[in-house]
């Protein structure tokens, strides 16, 4: 690929990028979230809310962060009557941290919004192209998935809200049976 190609490509994907922060996560949590939280505690309570009960390393390894960073966005969290902690009775080193009804409130706020958005942003595109991005999005995560290290890295780590048609799932198997040619 010649560099110029290379350069818009780069370009592309950091203008979509952009609109799927702002338009889908920064601009929901600005206009849903009265409690002043951020993107990325927003994250954390859905993260929790997918699992219901989970341990302060649980958000670390979902959320791609430091147990630290995980340990002060949960006390943030708590602070705001969000989520409350539990120490493991058999042993107390483990920190359990569940949802509260404050907490699952605001995050059965975002997803529909971020649904309702993202549906009204891909009904303006004619069918086929969406059908096209879909497969070019495929494509990508095919060729940029190589090696089973990078799957924990980048899966959303949905728990309860799994679904049969995750295009995580679907790359590794395709990886895990040696497709090589993408998607169909």
């Amino acid at each position: 690929m010649d560099f110029e190609t290379l350069q818009t490509v780069d370009r592309d994907i950091g203008l979509f990028v952009a609109i799927v922060r702002e338009l889908l996560s920064q601009g929901i949590v600005e206009e849903v979230c009265n409690e002043q939280l951020t993107v990325g505690q927003v994250r954390c309570l859905c993260l929790i809310m997918a699992h219901e009960v989970v341990t302060v390393g649980d958000v670390s390894r979902g959320l791609g962060i430091s147990y630290p960073a995980a340990t002060k966005a949960i006390s943030r969290l708590s602070e705001k009557g969000l989520v409350i902690r539990k120490h493991d009775p058999e042993d107390r080193r483990n920190i359990f941290v569940e949802i509260t009804p404050l907490g699952q409130e605001v995050t059965s706020k975002v997803k529909p919004e971020k649904l309702k958005r993202l549906g009204s942003l891909l009904n303006k595109m004619p069918p086929k192209d969406l059908k096209n991005l879909r497969r070019g999005i495929e494509s990508f995560l095919l060729a940029a998935v190589t090696d089973d290290e990078l799957f924990p890295q980048i899966c959303l780590h949905c728990g309860k809200e799994h679904v049969e048609n995750c295009i995580l799932s679907s790359v590794k198997c395709r990886k895990i049976e040696g497709v090589k040619d993408g998607p169909g």
